[in-house]
């Protein structure tokens, strides 16, 4: 018997050991049919289902490779193979074949999810490398370095494939101060350039842009071509936790620069404060948020549209004049002709241009074991874009009608002179301009981090500018956005490089071990605490046996479910607490820095800011949709007619998937007039706002009455404080019409009656204005989860007898005392655990819905995020998990309080509880 029930477990088991081992392995060889074939496992193929040229040109690319590989193997490598069957395998090397295998995987964006897959096994043999990360790629022992494969290359093939302006990121030190080849670009240098809109920039009447326009000339036409009725921008920028990579253009054209490098010491350091670079904040701000008016008086912000989740969509449309972007050495194929125009950057004051200077690169992963598979990834990535598949590609264009977006050079070089007269004009020209004038995107040590802490000075400069709080005077505009800058860059210095003194890095582990002690002794009180709480009676103890034999079954049905949660809870969490200790990596020697990573997170500011943005994100969760599911479900239940139909319309929401949702509230929340929250309130007088909001507080305040009444003075203050709460929102919504900028108090007294009836100035800027960004994120969860909350309470107001009602009628009980003394005392065991669900969601479960609606800008990242983006896009696993072991601590006092209430909580039935009344 017991064989019979073992054998399965073990059998399902192995199944599954041998399952997960090869999923999670990348790269390998098989021998099948009498043939050898290599499985190399390649960060992104071309989908062969698709039928459009450029598309069509790249799988022919690759599928001439596969033909043509078993010759180049037999070439290069398979004497050696056959010399040293013990170092390469006992395989049949005559007869050879590649698979090229594409790696899929979760994509999140301001994420490197490449990482994700690193660090669970899955990572492809081929990975994709940009500038920014590539510090960190090497130094994390992620790639593997291709001196002997440069060394096969000639000049001829270096000079075709790589543009000189790439090989400082390409040949560099890796972490023993040895320089190596670590990438090989692909689709050659991509230059930044100005695309307008032909179309739109001849409707306005704009003179198309050239080489000697300047950021006077962009201003005055995105001046022009912002038109709030028609819904028409002149610039096209974008919003999130990298904005700063947009800035990039203006820095470098101003004369400023990101970071240095200081040989001598092998340390990049931070330089983005200089004036130069206060001077593009400046410019860079007007675009973005400068007020204007239009015809009827109305305010608005900026000349760009940077808010919208529809920014692709309208410059399809034609409702933006232009736009920076790449232009590639290759192929042109994402630029229509015959609609947008190319131009080189704008020149900044000083007479310079500063374009972005970037490049794709493959590199190969280190831990790629089988030397052929290591081989066969070079072969690819060397024929992937040189001569031989630039031919096929060229080829192909030329004869599927695209010609003209391929690069002249390579018409000219394949025999194809007389396609060339087709290109887009000044293609060529514009491209040498912005590789001649261009910089590389920033490259050095944790340069990953340089676009999110370039951001958060952008952001916090146009939140003050776009609320006034900026001097409208531009020597004095810069010198505080300056100050700004300087106090940003001090910090990227001090996170990049991590420069502390001895004594200070003293005095922080001395707090740190402090605040260390403190964490076990509240997690030892707390288990007892746990233990004592769900510990039966000592009576009750006595009588109760194991009774293994009898309750055998049940405990093997409990296994699966307890194994569950030991294995995906437990066993990461102890194992997690050792990281934190650790400078953590994921290949490579972790080394043990004992309490440094939690002395540097107790005195990291952003560490703090993001707490209290935790804290504000729980209270508005808890506000917004904790209550109201009661209220709605007790309104369902009273209402007369349409009860059904009622019921429906709140739960739809729910039906939408949550990104839809998402989605959906993020083009609801679009910044300009047109968008559906700001429509409905421009059409709001300020009377309106102060008319609900009293509503709200007399509400408020009738239920606080009846509350005194039976002397409950707790609830009652509750219930006045969240009333005034309630109509301070609906009031704040009217100061900016009644309220106006340089005037005095007996002014806006005077003028108070006649703006009652008057509008919004302004809309809202919901995603980006840090006094809306965090509630906006808020509001979709209400919305979604409103109707499926009700229902439970409906559900359970279903059960109170009507005798209850029946016998507080004869009372004289009204409305609001069978609320207080029977709806509320009989779901109270539900109301308590739906509190627990709500509260610890609003801590854990707020990182998805920011990173989709705001990436976590505008002081919107939360502790959550914060741990997400330091463990997954920075690589910095131990600081991560100190921070997780700090909230976790933060949070012990609410677990042991919503534990005991737990413990306590008694659930009868509603037949139960008549009895006992």
């Amino acid at each position: 018997m017991k064989n019979k029930f073992y054998a399965p477990l073990l059998l399902a088991f192995s199944a599954f050991i041998l399952f997960t081992s090869t999923v999670l392995h990348a790269g390998f060889i098989e021998e099948k049919n009498g043939k050898t074939i290599i499985h190399v496992k390649v960060w992104s193929l071309p989908d062969p289902s698709r039928n459009d040229t450029f598309t069509r040109a790249e799988v022919a690319a690759v599928n001439y490779f596969k033909e043509v590989f078993p010759k180049i193997f037999a070439k290069k490598y398979r004497d050696k193979y056959k010399a040293n069957p013990e170092k390469y395998g006992n395989y049949n090397w005559d007869n050879v074949e590649i698979q090229l295998d594409k790696f899929s995987s979760i994509k999140v964006e301001g994420v490197e999810t490449d990482l994700l897959a690193i660090a669970g096994g899955m990572a492809p043999d081929i990975l994709y490398i940009n500038f920014r990360k590539s510090h960190n790629y090497i130094f994390n022992d992620f790639l593997y370095p291709l001196d002997e494969y440069f060394a096969t290359m000639t000049k001829e093939q270096k000079e075709f494939r790589i543009n000189s302006k790439l090989w400082p990121v390409i040949y560099r030190k890796g972490p023993k101060g040895k320089k190596h080849y670590w990438a090989m670009p692909y689709g050659g240098a991509l230059g930044k350039v100005l695309i307008y809109r032909k179309d739109l920039l001849d409707e306005f009447g704009i003179a198309h842009p050239d080489a000697n326009w300047t950021w006077k000339d962009m201003m005055a036409a995105c001046k022009k071509l912002t038109d709030a009725k028609r819904g028409t921008y002149g610039m096209m920028l974008g919003r999130g936790k990298h904005e700063a990579f947009l800035w990039l253009t203006f820095l470098w054209s101003a004369g400023g620069e990101v970071m240095v490098y200081n040989e001598d010491k092998d340390e990049w350091k931070c330089v983005f404060d200089s004036p130069e670079a206060a001077e593009a904040l400046d410019f860079y701000i007007r675009l973005s948020a400068e007020k204007w008016y239009d015809e009827k008086g109305k305010i608005h912000r900026g000349y760009s549209s940077k808010d919208s989740s529809e920014r692709g969509v309208k410059w399809e449309r034609g409702e933006v004049g232009m736009n920076f972007s790449y232009i590639e050495e290759n192929t042109m194929t994402r630029i229509k002709p015959d609609i947008h125009g190319i131009a080189p950057v704008p020149l900044g004051p000083t007479g310079m241009r500063g374009g972005e200077l970037n490049s794709r690169m493959m590199g190969m992963f280190s831990q790629v074991k089988e030397a052929a598979v290591r081989d066969a990834a070079w072969e690819y990535m060397f024929f992937y874009d040189g001569k031989e598949a630039a031919k096929i590609k060229t080829k192909i264009m030329v004869e599927g009608g695209m010609g003209r977006f391929v690069n002249p050079k390579f018409l000219r070089m394949f025999g194809y002179e007389e396609v060339e007269k087709l290109s887009p004009r000044g293609w060529a020209e514009n491209y040498e301009i912005a590789i001649k004038t261009g910089k590389p995107e920033p490259y050095g040590k944790n340069s990953n981090f340089a676009y999110e802490l370039m951001t958060h000075p952008i952001q916090e400069a146009e939140n003050l500018y776009r609320n006034d709080k900026l001097p409208e005077d531009k020597e004095a505009r810069v010198k505080v956005l300056r100050k700004i800058l300087q106090d940003a860059c001090a910090r990227a210095n001090e996170i990049m490089i991590g420069k502390i003194t001895p004594k200070e890095k003293t005095w922080r582990r001395i707090i740190a071990g402090i605040f260390l002690v403190g964490i076990i002794v509240s997690f030892f009180f707390v288990f007892k605490k746990i233990f004592k709480a769900f510990t039966p009676p000592s009576a009750l103890q006595q009588k109760k046996r194991w009774n293994f034999k009898k309750y055998m079954w049940a405990y093997m049905l409990l296994i699966p479910a307890a194994a569950t949660i030991v294995i995906w809870k437990y066993i990461p969490l102890v194992r997690g607490s050792g990281m934190a200790f650790f400078d953590y990596k994921l290949l490579g020697n972790s080394v043990f820095v004992g309490l440094d990573n939690f002395g540097n997170i107790l005195f990291d500011f952003k560490w703090w800011c993001a707490i209290w943005n935790s804290l504000r994100y729980s209270f508005l969760v808890i506000g917004l949709t904790f209550l109201p599911p009661v209220l709605l479900a007790i309104l369902l239940q009273e209402v007369p007619k349409g009860k059904l139909l009622f019921r429906i319309i709140y739960y739809l929401p729910a039906v939408i998937a949550g990104l839809v949702t998402i989605l959906l509230w993020k083009q609801f929340y679009e910044p300009s007039a047109k968008g559906t929250l700001n429509f409905l309130l421009l059409k709001i007088p300020a009377i309106g706002f102060i008319a609900l909001g009293l509503i709200m507080l007399i509400l408020a305040l009738v239920f606080a009455k009846r509350l005194h009444f039976y002397d409950m003075y707790f609830p009652m203050i509750l219930f006045i404080l969240a009333g005034i709460l309630v109509f301070y929102t609906f009031f704040n919504f009217s100061i900016p019409i009644l309220v106006h900028d340089k005037e005095s108090v007996w002014q806006t007294i005077q003028a108070f009656p006649s703006r009652l009836f008057k509008f919004l100035p302004e809309p809202f800027h919901w995603l980006s204005d840090t006094e809306t960004a965090m509630v906006a994120c808020v509001i979709p969860m209400v919305w979604a989860g409103m109707g499926p909350g009700c229902l439970i309470y409906l559900a359970a107001l279903k059960g109170i007898p009507e005798d209850y009602y029946e016998a507080s009628d004869i009372d004289g009980a009204n409305f609001i005392d069978k609320l207080l003394f029977i709806v509320f005392p009989t779901i109270k065991a539900l109301i308590i655990i739906n509190f627990v669900g709500v509260f610890i969601r609003s801590w854990y479960g707020a990182t998805a819905n920011i990173l989709a609606m705001t990436g976590g800008g505008a002081e919107t990242e939360t502790a959550g995020l914060h741990i997400w983006y330091a463990a997954f896009t920075y690589l910095s696993f131990g600081p991560a998990t100190a921070m997780a072991w700090m909230l976790a601590f933060m949070l012990i006092g609410f677990t042991v309080y919503q534990l005991r209430i737990l413990s306590r909580v008694e659930f009868r039935t509603a037949a139960t509880a008549k009895k006992d009344n």
